[in-house]
């Protein structure tokens, strides 16, 4: 004869493992270039504000070549990295993850530069070490790709790579 504890515990089983397969499923076959280009199009403007020209089609275009920039600098990472990047930026696109994650309900494309950075600087002196990671990766990401850029040298007194 089952116990009622006996219940319990095996629905509760049931219940996580339920969750789990449907919360897996929404990562599953996702557009992993659509989920990055979504991000990163919010993100960028706010890990560049300063750095980037005024609005106009200046502006545009260097956002472009900045996202162009991180995903030369994705693909050039090794497969593990990039396999973890892609769930990072899945669980970002996604609404329920991005609202537990970043406390956005709303698309990205709807938020604006001072509410982006304000979710990034509480993921950089977050609590957790997993948010501090993801802050990090996608901050050195950026940052990195953008100042890869010769144009972009002499903004912060960079005079080049020695001559030998």
């Amino acid at each position: 004869m089952i116990r009622r504890r006996t219940f319990l515990k095996a629905s509760l089983a049931g219940a996580v493992l339920l969750a789990a397969g449907a919360g897996a499923s929404w990562l599953i076959g996702r557009d992993a270039a659509g989920d990055r280009r979504a991000v990163l199009e919010a993100l960028i403007p706010a890990i560049l504000d300063g750095a980037l020209p005024p609005a106009g089609a200046e502006r545009e275009a260097a956002l472009t070549k900045a996202r162009q920039g991180v995903d030369a600098a994705i693909g050039a990472l090794a497969p593990a990295a990039q396999d973890e990047l892609a769930q990072l930026f899945a669980l970002l696109a996604i609404p329920p993850t991005r609202l537990a994650l970043a406390g956005i309900g709303r698309p990205w494309r709807e938020a604006d530069v001072a509410e982006v950075s304000a979710i990034l600087q509480g993921w950089r002196t977050h609590r957790l070490a997993l948010m501090r990671s993801a802050y990090q990766a996608l901050h050195d990401l950026v940052t990195g790709s953008w100042y890869a850029d010769v144009a972009h040298w002499p903004a912060i007194g960079y005079p080049g790579p020695p001559r030998l």
